[in-house]
């Protein structure tokens, strides 16, 4: 089967005038397109040797695919490459060195500007997102001098994502309310309280992706004790000629049942429902706690992260690479 693919890319990563004390973020989107068979693809992992390549970003750039991950062995941002986003290969490049500690990543492109979102540290505060720009997928970014989004209060933003919907940019995140303890069990101790909220928010943007407009609107909620209290790690993807579809994960990330689960909505900025499950470790394709995802805009090809072992919250999150199957509102690799 050949399938044309529309590709936006998303990456994230640190700013200088706020130093972070974590791991990296980003997001970037510019469409271009190529032709890919896929026939017989589904599933496939673990990729680059079964090294530590944690909440992998989906990105085409310089003819060929891209993966960027959150900071791992002494790289602020690794990248890997793929001729055909399924066989993966490791490279020696830092697409963000000397930049610090990082959360996630996510990239757009307008014009021929790499926007990199990144959520980091500030001083004396929790998590904000932030925006750094780019003449070349690669890199360096230049990061603007002040956070784009930021809510101390309910526990700090991570997991930026860009969307272009064809007319408007929009930013999605997490707020990360499980940061602060309560019933969750992500957190070390006895959890105790009720659970946090951890809303997934989306908020429109000016076309060249470094200003917000309007205000953020609530998509998507957890549901407390079912999922542990925890969504995170948005993608959004739009079905031609159909409804928009939320990727993101529930549980807790060092969790087996941490999954990647998916839900629907007639509009880019409402509510999304109807939540189904795509991957978990149950489902006994030899993959433990997968989750985080990203999918590129044509809905064929998708990265994420699992681990290779059950119970064992602390291992190396891996690189998988699957193609999927749109059936009306039900999705199921290839």
């Amino acid at each position: 089967m050949t399938s044309l693919v529309y590709f936006l890319f998303t990456i994230g990563a640190v700013a200088a005038p706020w130093p972070s004390t974590v791991r990296p973020a980003l997001s970037m989107r510019n469409i271009t397109r190529m032709t890919i068979d896929m026939q017989g693809r589904a599933l496939s992992g673990p990729q680059i040797g079964g090294v530590n390549f944690p909440d992998p970003t989906l990105i085409w750039g310089d003819g060929s695919w891209k993966a960027m991950s959150t900071s791992s062995y002494g790289k602020g941002v690794p990248i890997a490459t793929s001729e055909d986003s399924f066989d993966w290969n490791l490279t020696p490049n830092d697409a963000l060195p000397d930049k610090g500690p990082w959360v996630d990543p996510n990239d757009q492109s307008d014009a021929g500007v790499y926007v990199m979102y990144y959520a980091a540290r500030r001083y004396s505060g929790s998590h904000c997102i932030g925006a750094a720009t780019s003449h070349t997928v690669m890199g360096p970014y230049t990061p603007q001098n002040q956070p784009l989004v930021c809510d101390d209060d309910n526990g700090g933003v991570i997991d930026p994502s860009g969307y272009d919907d064809g007319n408007d940019r929009w930013l999605v995140w997490k707020v990360d309310g499980n940061s602060k303890g309560g019933a969750t069990t992500c957190q070390p101790g006895i959890p105790s309280g009720d659970y946090i909220p951890t809303p997934i928010k989306i908020q429109r943007m000016t076309r060249d992706g470094l200003t917000l407009l309007d205000a953020p609107k609530t998509i998507l909620e957890n549901e407390g004790r079912s999922n542990d209290g925890v969504v995170e790690a948005a993608s959004l993807y739009k079905v031609p000629g159909g409804d928009f579809v939320v990727f993101y994960s529930a549980h807790c990330f060092s969790s087996d049942d941490y999954d990647i689960e998916y839900a629907w909505s007639s509009t880019v900025d409402g509510k999304y429902e109807d939540r189904r499950i795509l991957f978990r470790s149950a489902d006994h394709i030899g993959i433990y706690g997968p989750g985080h995802c990203d999918i590129d805009p044509n809905g064929v090809n998708m990265v994420f992260h699992g681990r290779e072992n059950p119970n064992d919250g602390q291992a190396a999150r891996v690189l998988y690479s699957a193609t999927l199957h749109f059936d009306g509102r039900n999705i199921q690799p290839y």
